[in-house]
């Protein structure tokens, strides 16, 4: 079994060549503009994966934080800085943790305001060490890591859901599904990623199941860029278990299931793709992964959505053609935290950011387009008080929120 982030001594030397550049970059202090902004702008960088095998929750998240963008600087900009505008600089980490040190380097050089991104947790863990140093704000929206929070950096914020949060809401939801389908004493096979995600997903998920009452009967560990996932999804498919749960990254649950959909036929009843998202399943598998439940792509049906959502909706749908998926809305919800933090700041200066960060509160008013929790603000450790997890079940090649209640389309269905 791996544990994550084995670094070798020149990486490591690497790594800490760029610490001590950051440290000279963060006293030079912010170029032109009151406040900090540059030219009347205020500049975010987004360190996240756009292309590469994480892009798929790296370009939503891209695309959703360009919404908050346009929104926005539509509506006035910031307002404590004679309206300066928003604008969102890009470093692409090619879905490489390598890439992390660099382009938060990169970022860190090029005086942003504050940095948000990273759909892999080993990514993010590598940058907000360059960061953190600078004394520039890091806004996690993907990486899940309980790590990333947990190394007591105060300029860090884990707008994504983290590991423990994300390990009760699926134990939540297969306990919610064991219920409905009429399953005693549930036994559980598990498919993970050997990555920090992975491992700490693991290590919450097995933490919590002491009292959840899951019985483990496989557990089957695959290094990070595994393609070919047809020797897991067969030991998974010889199991007896009742719950098959992959704690991978979204092409890995979308992979199971085509697998379960046309090579190997499984036993179990539930099938947790716990990284995978409804539209890109739904996308690419349609009717072959019915049954699966995944991450939930709300959309304007869905019971207690705000009417925030409805209009970001209808202005991604028109900006690209396509539905917003979870990562879109993280990743609008970043901007959201980030520009409420310069407004109160008054200031575009990343320490006064960082500072600003830590009280701020977004309503289904101000910048929260989630159906649940009503509202969003960060603990004192940087992690989310309550997070946003709602799930999907696809039937009949399309996806419906099943999981919480209180914002759930219909029951959930046995797999296949």
């Amino acid at each position: 079994m791996e544990r994550p982030m084995r670094i070798s001594a020149h990486k490591a030397a690497a790594g800490l060549a760029a610490l001590a550049m950051t440290a000279t970059v963060a006293g030079c202090g912010s170029s032109g503009g009151s406040g900090g902004t540059k030219d009347g702008k205020v500049v975010l960088g987004e360190v996240t994966d756009l292309s590469g095998v994480a892009s798929s929750y790296g370009i939503p998240e891209s695309q959703g934080a360009q919404i908050a963008v346009d929104q926005i600087n539509a509506a006035g900009g910031i307002k404590s800085l004679d309206g300066a505008k928003l604008v969102i600089k890009k470093y692409d980490t090619a879905s490489s943790p390598d890439n992390g040190t660099t382009k938060a380097t990169a970022a860190v050089g090029d005086k942003v305001s504050a940095v948000f991104g990273g759909e892999i947790s080993d990514t993010v863990l590598a940058g907000i060490n360059v960061t953190h140093r600078a004394g520039t704000a890091w806004l996690d929206s993907g990486g899940t890591a309980d790590q990333i929070h947990k190394r007591g950096y105060d300029t860090v914020f884990q707008v994504a859901k983290n590991s423990t949060q994300y390990s009760q809401g699926w134990a939540d939801t297969a306990k919610q599904a064991a219920a409905q389908l009429g399953i005693a004493n549930p036994t559980i096979a598990i498919a993970y990623s050997q990555t920090s995600y992975g491992q700490d997903f693991l290590d919450a998920f097995e933490t919590i199941n002491k009292t959840a009452g899951f019985r483990v009967v496989s557990k089957i560990g695959y290094p990070i860029g595994t393609t070919d996932l047809s020797s897991i999804a067969a030991r998974l498919a010889s199991t007896p278990a009742d719950i098959i749960f992959n704690i991978g990254y979204p092409a890995d649950g979308l992979n199971l299931a085509k697998l379960f959909a046309t090579k190997y036929s499984v036993k179990a009843k539930i099938y947790i793709a716990g990284g995978s998202d409804a539209v890109d399943v739904v996308k690419q598998l349609k009717s072959q992964a019915d049954g699966t439940l995944v991450l939930a792509s709300v959309t304007p049906s869905t019971p207690t959505v705000p009417a925030a959502f409805k209009t970001f909706y209808d202005q991604y749908m028109a900006k690209y053609k396509a539905a917003p998926n979870s990562q879109a809305m993280f990743g609008y919800a970043s901007v959201r935290f980030a520009a409420a933090a310069v407004e109160n700041a008054k200031s575009a200066a990343p320490a006064d950011v960082a500072k600003a960060l830590k009280s701020v509160t977004l309503t289904q008013t101000t910048g929260n387009i989630f159906p649940s929790p009503s509202t969003l603000s960060f603990a004192a450790d940087g992690s989310l008080k309550q997070a946003p997890f709602l799930v999907s079940q696809v039937v009949g090649g399309t996806a419906k929120v099943v999981f919480p209640a209180s914002a759930a389309e219909s029951k959930i269905q046995p797999y296949k």
